[in-house]
Order: structure tokens, then sequence, then C-alpha cells
């Protein structure tokens, strides 16, 4: 939850890509949240990954949405990882950004 709360920070929201590059177990927590949300209003307790309503609570507070309202622009995800790469050039001194890249 700390880790989202950093990303809405540095991002302006709380729409972490289920593939999220810099962060994978972020995006991955991200998604389970949302699974875990689906499983708890169905009635279904027992695979909802811990969800409560406190949880929801806590995670809406920062903005999190819960279905499809929370994909992220292709044109605002384009930005993003544009933003990414002028960091790495920074760090690095060149754009060239291997595959496997963490």
């Amino acid at each position: 939850f700390e880790a989202l709360k950093v990303f809405k920070a540095k991002h302006g929201h709380a729409d972490v890509p289920r593939t999220y590059a810099t962060n994978p177990k972020l995006g991955s927590w991200v998604n389970n949240q949302r699974s875990g949300y689906r499983y708890y209003k169905a009635g279904n307790k027992q695979t909802s990954m811990g969800m409560c309503e406190e949880r929801i609570k806590n995670l809406e507070s920062i903005g999190f949405k819960w279905g499809k309202e929370h994909v992220v622009s292709k044109a605002q995800s384009w930005v993003e990882m544009f933003e990414e790469l002028k960091l790495f050039k920074t760090k690095h001194g060149h754009a060239d950004v291997p595959q496997r890249c963490a």
C-alpha cells in the first residue's frame, strides 16, 4: 500500500499498469487487489485475497479505481514511459534500454 501511495504521488493517479516495468510486484499487487475486490463483492470471501471493507476504504481514499475506468490511456502511458526513458538516460548516459531492465 505504501508503494502505491508513492506511485500516486509521482504519477498523480493510482492506476498502476498490470505490467509495470519499474516495479513489477506493485503491478501484480494492484491486479490482485482488483481481483480480490471482485470476489469480495460477489460474496466469495474465500477467494477474495483478504479483501475487506477497511482495505477498500483505504484504497479508495487515495483514488484507487476498481473497474475498467482504471485503464490508463495509451497517450498517458506513453508519456509516463517516455519520462522513465529520460530518467534512464540521465542515469546511464544513453537510451539503449536492455529488454530485461530492472
